[in-house]
């Protein structure tokens, strides 16, 4: 058997050193903030910056452009064109001769672009509408069948036969 050890004493060894540990941490930290602003006043920390923003806003916009095109590509896909999509930057599609634009030509294309968009706006929102129209009626058809089964046989085979649709459809 060992010496005996006092278990507070102990624990208050382990505390002192931990305390003593988070201090010199502390204290290093301190140390090197001053040493980093000593060394950051011959710098120029402005246009760091400024280039530190300029990358980080380009980033986030080509982020958002990537976006765009994932979900653009995605609701193609899910439109289901049927036809081959052109690529701009694709080798067929360079012309010969790199005849310059002018403005009413840029102008041109952007109102042709617009009135794409517009189409497939209008063809998206009747197709929303027909699966909706759809829906509506399967709904409707499921609750005559719930109706339907919830009619006693004997009075269902009757309605069926006589072509009434339900009580006090028939004349009086």
């Amino acid at each position: 058997m060992g010496p005996k050890v006092n278990q507070k004493a102990l624990a208050a060894k382990e505390k002192k050193a931990a305390n003593q540990a988070a201090k010199d941490a502390e204290a290093a930290r301190k140390a090197d903030q001053a040493a980093a602003e000593e060394w950051k006043k011959g710098s120029n920390s402005r246009a760091a910056s400024k280039a530190a923003d300029a990358a980080s806003k380009a980033d986030e916009a080509a982020r958002k452009r990537r976006e765009k095109e994932a979900l653009l590509a995605a609701e193609e896909e899910a439109m289901g064109s049927g036809k081959a999509v052109k690529s701009a930057f694709g080798a067929a599609s360079k012309k010969k001769g790199g005849k310059k634009k002018d403005s009413l030509s840029l102008l041109e294309e952007a109102l042709v672009g617009d009135a794409e968009k517009k189409a497939k706006e209008k063809k998206r929102a009747e197709r929303i509408k027909k699966e909706r129209e759809a829906q509506m009626a399967a709904e409707r058809e499921r609750l005559a069948k719930e109706e339907q089964a919830k009619k006693d046989p004997l009075l269902a085979n009757t309605d069926a036969m006589i072509g009434a649709d339900g009580p006090g459809d028939g004349e009086d």
